[in-house]
């Protein structure tokens, strides 16, 4: 294996992450085990200390996973992400980043509300609405699983969702613009209401529940979705800026 010079780089630290992710990318594929500490050291020409804050970053960022006097492992990358201040449908964050959307195991139901589902699209008990189950896949990898709920007063009686992205049918079908969502983020075990068989996982995964509600440009509640995202598929991350 190739040695990289870092001599007078001002952050050596910096550079081994960014040689460590290229070393990783070009050489491992996950599960593999990465050389020792002193191995790794040695290849960068650096001292033990500044490759383990490198490793430690590159552990926080999920690029690795050390076991304790086992090793450091190439962990499962997430296929997809996104920033949480963006709000844009699944559909076209996967043709974005070149993945090919489709959708398996699609529900239509009409039914009653419980009492969270009327609370939030601010309707009573006894209004019907249109649920949509289903799972959203990127090629062939399911990535998460959907419930959405939309109150079946707004839409025609014979409402039919077809295509993939349901803010392109509001938009393009009904004439309706999802302008914003209020989210809450919740993490929880796969094995609740079956997700892990869903996306493929084992029962103690841990999902991302991102539970929002939609709005239209005249603050009207349309739609109330629960989107199951599995870390391991999916990394969500925030740009905060300083005020």
């Amino acid at each position: 294996m190739e040695s990289f010079e870092l001599v007078g780089y001002p952050q050596r630290y910096e550079l081994v992450l960014k040689r460590l992710k290229q070393l990783i990318e070009e050489k491992f594929k996950e599960g593999d085990k990465l050389p020792s500490e002193l191995e790794l050291a040695k290849l960068f020409g650096v001292s033990r200390a500044t490759l383990r804050e490198a490793l430690r970053i590159l552990e926080e960022e999920g690029y690795v996973v050390r076991k304790h006097g086992v090793g450091t492992f190439v962990s499962s990358r997430p296929i997809l992400q996104s920033g949480m201040e963006e709000l844009q449908s699944i559909t076209k964050l996967m043709e974005k980043q070149g993945y090919k959307p489709h959708t398996k195991d699609i529900v239509v139901t009409k039914t009653y509300p419980n009492a969270k589902e009327a609370h939030m699209l601010r309707i009573s008990t006894t209004e019907e609405i249109i649920k949509i189950e289903r799972v959203r896949l990127a090629e062939n990898i399911p990535v998460v699983y959907c419930v959405d709920r939309l109150p079946a007063k707004l839409f025609p009686f014979d409402f039919k969702f077809v295509g993939e992205s349901l803010f392109d049918y509001l938009n393009d079908t009904m004439g309706i613009y999802i302008a914003y969502a209020i989210s809450d983020i919740i993490p929880m075990l796969a094995e609740k209401n079956n997700v892990y068989k869903k996306l493929e996982l084992e029962k103690n995964d841990v999902v991302l529940l991102l539970d929002q509600i939609h709005f239209d440009q005249n603050d009207v509640p349309i739609l109330y979705s629960s989107n199951y995202f599995s870390p391991k598929k999916f990394r969500f991350y925030i740009v905060r800026k300083r005020v």
